[in-house]
């Protein structure tokens, strides 16, 4: 299933996530990922994202920067090559899972290669024995895409939740490092 249109945005009557996803065949699939969900799925997807899985290995850079540092410069290009936009259509043809939205109670995260990540999302809050769900195929740049959307429903939510750091966290890190630092020691 080829994703087409990603749309993640905050629900206050139902304070969940609504996952909204465009299929280049005009099929839209709906999603609503919980706090407790986003809580459990935060490191996972994280993870995810900043040791993408690739053939050759571990990212490594000729100047020795670290993996780190390389996948943070592969999502901002990702995020810069994205096109936020163009609105979300939403006259879907078909709902393959139905008009409401599915309740994930169940991920599956398969990482692949070239940094794509498969998610697969179930419904098991039923007690019977179907299982609603279905699964999509991220590329890297449609991942950072996604991760980006999450993040700015995640603030907007204001779960304490987020996927990237705030300015002030990250401020506030920078400062503990020099107050840490130990004075240069010189040699006569």
């Amino acid at each position: 299933m080829m994703i087409h249109q990603l749309q993640v945005s905050y629900t206050m009557a139902q304070d969940r996530l609504l996952v909204r996803l465009n299929t280049h065949g005009g099929e839209e699939l709906r999603l609503w990922l919980t706090r407790s969900m986003m809580k459990q799925l935060l490191g996972h997807l994280l993870k995810a994202v900043g040791t993408p899985a690739t053939a050759t290995g571990p990212l490594v850079s000729h100047d020795g920067s670290s993996s780190a540092a390389l996948a943070q410069f592969k999502k901002q290009e990702a995020l810069q090559q994205a096109d936020f936009k163009t609105p979300f259509k939403a006259q879907a043809s078909a709902l393959p899972i139905g008009a409401a939205p599915l309740l994930a109670t169940t991920v599956h995260i398969s990482p692949l290669a070239g940094g794509s990540l498969r998610l697969g999302f179930e419904d098991k809050s039923d007690t019977s024995n179907t299982s609603p769900g279905f699964e999509v195929t991220l590329d890297a740049p449609l991942l950072h895409g996604f991760m980006h959307l999450l993040d700015l429903a995640l603030k907007e939510a204001d779960w304490g939740l987020a996927l990237s750091p705030a300015p002030e966290a990250q401020v506030a890190s920078a400062l503990d490092a020099f107050v840490g630092a130990e004075p240069p020691r010189y040699l006569n």
